[in-house]
């Protein structure tokens, strides 16, 4: 084999090693121009309302919050019924080992300790975390 081929041949094996974020369940793709379901762990304070307006503004989406307890927002969350959870979030969240935690939307008070406040997602859907992310860059809380 020359040169060449062999070039040729390493750049496409490399090419087909890379994966670009995906969503498995398409995420991303449902809820543009759809509906932005979001579980409220607490009726959203102002910072968590106005990071998830401002993601269902990025996707061009409709906003709907849900209410529930903790364990069955985050089922939900698993099963694809929400896309996010929001409501006073610390980043050390016993949760965060099941799903995919954002970027900081600012800080919270927790038993007088400062955490870091996130929202959740659904743990793989890595091409929708990555559009949320970037939604909450342009975010000032």
């Amino acid at each position: 084999m020359n040169r060449a081929r062999a070039g040729l041949l390493i750049a496409v094996l490399i090419l087909a090693a890379c994966r670009f974020p995906t969503d498995p369940d398409q995420t991303a793709q449902s809820v543009e121009g759809g509906t932005l379901k979001v579980g409220a762990l607490t009726p959203l304070e102002k910072t968590d309302r106005t990071a998830v307006e401002h993601i269902a503004d990025a996707f061009d989406a409709d906003l709907r919050i849900i209410e529930n307890d903790p364990h069955r927002l985050f089922a939900m969350l698993e099963e694809g019924t929400v896309q996010i959870v929001a409501g006073n979030i610390p980043d050390d969240t016993p949760f965060k080992y099941s799903v995919a935690l954002t970027d900081p939307i600012g800080e919270l008070r927790l038993s007088g300790d400062t955490k870091q406040r996130v929202l959740a997602v659904k743990q793989g859907e890595n091409a929708f975390l990555i559009r949320v992310n970037r939604a909450l860059a342009r975010f000032a809380p």
